[in-house]
């Protein structure tokens, strides 16, 4: 049955809401669960499915709706892209069968497999590469699906394509972000704390040699030594800022910056004084949360490595677009223009991590007055 132009229009008004809310999710596998979802509901399909395909074309993820746990445990396997599923693979065109037990490439049903007779597949494409398959099966009050289902599930392949893309984009992003955060702390280790325990090895043999001789000397040197090894713990307390995995628990954004400021004011002799209100931050979506989090961490990690200060102001507030945090101390301080490789690395880390959810970084510093991050992303 067809239907009007204005269930038509109803229905494209309802799916227009519900993808671009789908552009917004930046986690590839619940990404992926809500676009069979809104197929779904969409086509009225009592079951869906997702496939997405890697870059040799071969289905790697194959995610359903619909479907119990207890009937996916009973089945041997998942698709592996066979029969109309590797029909769809090898097309660019939907492909809407009446009765998929009568279709020529059909393959049947593994065992314990739920009934299914209508079938409704379109591909989804970026340009001229095919990404997956949104399936579609047994329509619920009609006994096979529509040209206007074919064409509203089309119209949701599309968003599902741009969606997919930004929810890789994403994942790429946090994972070069770690890379080069991994690549700096083993830089900043081997340049800092090994050299100095290196450094600590060969004065206490230098002291051995000469305790017969010269115990005065060696006496010396030895002292210099446990004062040389407490910098090197002192240093090791302040890596482990950024070491230690850490997430920012279930409470808000709020209550992980306190544990984080706990656990700075544990390894410095600094003083922090947060401010801002949970309320503002209770509607700020988890990824945006999650990059204010490590750029908090990432500012307290570089404070206690290199600023030497004796107070650290964090505060948070809201404009009507914007969440907005900033992190001053008044340490040190440094050039801008000739910063070191390690904190280069950490600004870097700060900016990579704001501007992955539409934010971004500003970082200020006065030799002798101290530093000032600025950091914001959309609400």
């Amino acid at each position: 049955m067809l239907l009007t132009r204005e269930q038509l229009q109803e229905r494209l008004i309802a799916l227009h809401e519900a993808s671009l809310e789908l552009v917004k999710d930046v986690s590839l596998d619940h990404l992926l669960e809500r676009i069979a979802k809104v197929a779904c509901e969409q086509s009225n399909a009592r079951y869906a499915a997702l496939g997405v395909l890697d870059e040799d074309g071969k289905l790697v993820k194959f995610i359903t709706v619909g479907m119990t746990d207890d009937e996916i445990k009973l089945m041997e396997h998942p698709p592996v892209g066979k029969g109309l599923i590797g029909e769809l693979m090898n097309t660019e065109v939907p492909l809407r069968v009446p009765v998929i037990q009568e279709h020529p490439r059909s393959s049947g049903f593994p065992a314990h497999h739920p009934h299914m007779v209508s079938f409704l597949g379109v591909p989804i494409r970026a340009l001229n590469h095919q990404l997956g398959q949104i399936y579609l099966t047994e329509k619920i009050d009609a006994p096979a699906f529509t040209a206007d289902d074919e064409k509203i599930i089309q119209m949701l392949a599309a968003y599902a394509a741009a969606a997919i893309q930004n929810a890789r984009l994403h994942e790429n992003t946090h994972r070069l972000a770690v890379l080069e955060e991994r690549e700096r702390i083993g830089m900043d280790l081997h340049d800092g704390i090994i050299q100095s325990i290196y450094g600590v090895g060969l004065s206490l043999e230098s002291a051995l040699h000469s305790f017969e001789e010269d115990p005065e000397d060696a006496k010396t040197r030895v002292h210099r030594s446990i004062e040389s090894l407490n910098q090197a713990i002192r240093d090791l307390r302040a890596y482990i800022l950024d070491l230690r995995p850490r997430q920012m628990g279930s409470e808000g954004l709020m209550s992980g910056l306190n544990r984080l400021i706990t656990e700075f004011r544990a390894n410095t002799l600094a003083t922090v004084q947060i401010t801002g209100t949970d309320n503002e931050l209770q509607e700020l979506p988890q990824p945006r949360s999650m990059a204010l989090f490590h750029i908090c961490q990432e500012a307290l990690a570089n404070i206690a490595k290199h600023a030497k200060a004796k107070q650290v102001d964090i505060s948070l507030w809201s404009t009507e677009e914007r969440i907005l945090m900033e992190i001053h101390d008044n340490g040190k301080g440094f050039e801008m223009e000739t910063m070191n490789a390690s904190i280069g690395h950490g600004l870097a880390n700060m900016q990579t991590r704001a501007r992955s959810v539409g934010g971004d970084v500003d970082i200020s510093s006065v030799i002798g007055e101290g530093t000032t991050v600025l950091a914001w992303v959309p609400r």
